[in-house]
């Protein structure tokens, strides 16, 4: 009654196929150099902090005691499934209940005004069901809208917030399937929100006709000092399978039920792989809606059921029909305490000793000791697909598909449960498992199993290979406690960083730091326990790269997108109105978020006529001498130009000449140098900016070199003026008069103005 064929498939959707994730390396897998098989292990360093479940809104807004309106729906002929269920004549996964629409409209809930705005409540049960769970389809939720989905009053129930289209962007959400009819759907609006119709378009509730949360074999036998009882066996009793028990997981999706075991690569990168059969999950709508259930067993050995711990949700990572194999990845939080079981990619021996822990009938966790006693089973086509177990202790169930088979020797996996009809009343019959090497080998999942996929981005484990990136949007990313993101990004100093995430805090605590230098303090740190991320970020320092760490306090991976964009504040010289008062010296800029300014420039310059000049700065230049002054940016980082103007008027027009200009000066590349000719006192606006639109950091230097030094009046000669100017400060310390700089007007100085009288050179 329970020989099962592999084509016997539940199908929720339409069948998925996805593209293998690549290796973190970007290369393809040498399987030749090294044997394609993986070992166990546990979390490796210190294990992350587990999270704390997110509470129903109704908590949140501690409306967990108030009732909500309920809605029923009727009672389904329970004996007539369970007599279906017994009809058919292959191992499907295990039924435990069948999926009712709900057809629900506003006026149906409360409104109740919370904080922020209002909640919409509605309970929702059915007659007779012994476990509840609710899905959404069509969900569009408007920006600051959130769902959840919970049992009223049970801790650790609820999912959620649900926002936008849901966190597999199609518009589709799960609750959790928990003991008991009765749930909770609820949806919040914020203040000023449009209410006027439900955010999804169909509610579906699993009604649970098999009580999957008791004890459904009664007396489930742990042995005596290890030996085995003759038909389900307590895991928990048997030290040597401690750490395949906290591999083994139970699978519900769509009110059907499989086992499973999270399973290692061979790089031990903690990546949240399950295997289980084809049979049970072979579409991404399966995966998606799935439901895993660690650590639900007897504890300790000989005790009582503990609830274990359910995550929800999962990705469809690749599948193999011909051994019945399919690989999935956990998206939320795993529980610290978890094991990855480690496979072989090599077929065992006849007569290899091998154990296997499943949740038979949907119960907790059992164990079974066997033999492989053939290398072919008719679960499909070829019959060598898959091998024939025995069983010495224990057998399998409905409910135990998709379970491991490993061997004695080194509790390496070699197969999954496909089919048999092996039971408490049939302990002598045997047992099918799907071949784990032709998956390996022939179907794709050894280059998955090398190591879990990654990003385009990598390698960017550490500072030092940080990525540099310029701003926009990058999706796609996925951070690992093991390989954690280091991205260089460029905000000029003075500038600010503006950095929005994206990113489900269920499936992972993304945690983020901003360095000034690698090796440097952290200059600002992140850590809300929260989805998503966003934050703003001022540079006062005087790199013009901020380095961005990006970790997990939590969990394994997770996967994020990341936008980020930089913006600088207009300087305070950004026009001439504002132009800053300066002498000579060394005067540091950035011109990135200067703005344009008039006039256009219309002279010609010493390398070409410079039109236009954009994303300028003004200083106001007064002479410290009478002679030749210049103003250079020679090393900025960028293409400056210089244009230089008599201040006597104030500040220019379109009419006003041009004293000086430059646009590439001669020795600075593309920055530039602009001299002119200068009197004591003299003031000049000098603007700073680029012929193209683009801004940059440098410094202004200015400075006045004395050409003619006895022409005390500038007037470009020496003649009798300077002569009654350097006579009336006879015997003074004036500087100007001192033309030799002695610190004293005297004849020395008469001789050097007689000496070059006449025009300056």
């Amino acid at each position: 009654m329970r020989q099962m064929l592999l084509a016997a498939t539940i199908v929720l959707c339409p069948a998925v196929t996805l593209s293998a994730h690549a290796q973190k390396s970007g290369g393809k897998a040498d399987f030749s150099a090294r044997s394609m098989d993986a070992n166990g292990h546990t979390y490796r360093g210190q294990a992350p902090v587990g999270q704390t479940p997110a509470p129903s809104l109704s908590v949140q807004f501690g409306l967990d005691q108030l009732a909500a309106p309920l809605f029923e729906l009727s009672a389904i002929d329970r004996d007539f499934y369970l007599a279906q269920d017994e009809d058919v004549d292959s191992r499907k996964p295990l039924r435990f209940g069948i999926e009712r629409d709900v057809f629900l409209a506003v006026e149906m809930g409360e409104w109740i005004q919370v904080e922020g705005g209002k909640l919409w409540r509605i309970d929702i049960t059915a007659d007779g069901s012994m476990n509840g769970r609710l899905s959404l389809t069509g969900l569009h939720l408007d920006a600051g809208q959130q769902i959840t989905m919970s049992v009223p009053n049970m801790d650790g129930s609820a999912v959620g917030p649900i926002e936008g289209v849901g966190e597999f962007n199609n518009g589709t959400a799960w609750g959790l399937c928990m003991p008991g009819p009765l749930t909770r759907l609820e949806w919040f609006v914020p203040t000023g929100g449009v209410a006027k119709e439900l955010p999804f378009d169909g509610v579906v509730y699993c009604h649970g006709y098999r009580n999957i949360f008791g004890d459904a074999y009664e007396g489930i036998d742990g042995g005596d000092g290890g030996v085995a009882g003759n038909c389900h066996n307590d895991p928990l009793c048997f030290a040597a399978w401690v750490n395949e028990s906290n591999a083994a997981v139970r699978l519900l999706f769509g009110g059907a039920l499989c086992s499973g075991q999270l399973i290692a690569t061979t790089a031990a990168d903690e990546t949240p792989y399950v295997s289980t059969a084809n049979h049970c999950i072979s579409t991404q709508s399966e995966a998606n809606s799935c439901q895993f259930l660690f650590f639900y067993r007897n504890s300790p050995c000989g005790g009582g059921i503990v609830a274990g711990t359910t995550v929800t949700g999962g990705d469809f990572t690749s599948t193999y029909f011909a051994s019945d194999c399919t690989l999935l990845m956990i998206r939320p939080t795993l529980p610290t305490t978890v094991y990855w079981a480690g496979w072989t990619n090599t077929n065992p021996a006849l007569n290899t000793a091998s154990t296997g822990i499943h949740h038979p009938g949907g119960a907790e966790q059992a164990i079974s000791f066997g033999v492989k006693n053939a290398s072919s089973f008719n679960c499909g086509t070829p019959s060598g697909n898959w091998n024939s177990l025995s069983w010495n202790n224990g057998i399998t169930e409905g409910g135990s598909s998709g379970s491991a088979i490993y061997r004695d020797s080194d509790h390496k996996l070699f197969g999954v449960l496909t089919c048999g009809a092996s039971s408490c009343s049939q302990t002598g019959a045997d047992d099918g498992y799907g071949r784990w090497d032709l998956a390996v080998n022939n179907g794709g999942f050894g280059t998955l199993l090398a190591a879990g996929s990654d990003d385009a981005q990598e390698q960017n484990d550490t500072c030092a290979t940080a990525r540099a990136l310029t701003a926009g949007t990058y999706t796609g990313l996925v951070v690992k406690r093991l390989d954690e993101d280091w991205y260089a990004l460029p905000v000029p100093s003075g500038s600010s960083l503006t950095v929005s995430m994206t990113f489900t805090h269920a499936n992972g605590d993304v945690d983020v730091q901003l360095f000034n230098t690698c090796g440097g303090a952290v200059v600002l740190d992140r850590n809300a326990n929260t989805s998503n991320e966003s934050f703003n970020y001022s540079n006062s320092s005087a790199s013009n790269t901020i380095y961005m760490r990006v970790y997990l306090g939590a969990d394994t991976r997770n996967d994020y997108s990341l936008t980020f964009s930089v913006s600088t504040p207009a300087p305070s010289n950004d026009n001439c109105l504002t132009s800053v008062a300066v002498l000579a010296g060394s005067y540091p800029f950035n011109t990135s978020g200067a703005t344009g300014s008039t006039p256009t420039v219309t002279a010609s310059c010493s390398d070409g006529a410079m039109n236009s000049i954009n994303k300028d700065v003004w200083w106001t230049y007064t002479a410290t001498c009478n002679g030749l002054a210049s103003a250079t940016t020679c090393g900025a980082a960028y293409d400056s130009s210089i244009v230089v103007y008599n201040a006597a008027s104030g500040c220019p027009t379109a009419a006003t000449a041009v004293v000086a200009c430059n646009n590439n000066g001669a020795g600075c590349g593309t920055a530039s140098t602009a001299q002119w000719n200068a009197t004591l006192g003299s003031s000049w606006y000098v603007r700073v900016g680029s012929t193209s639109n683009v801004g940059g950091a440098g410094t202004l230097v200015l400075s006045c070199t004395v050409v003619c030094p006895a022409d005390q009046d500038g007037s470009g000669s020496i003649d009798g003026a300077d002569l009654a100017a350097l006579l009336n400060a006879w015997g003074t310390n004036n500087a100007i008069a001192d033309i030799d700089d002695s610190g004293s007007v005297d004849g020395a100085d008469l001789a050097a103005l007689l000496n070059g009288w006449g025009a300056c050179p």
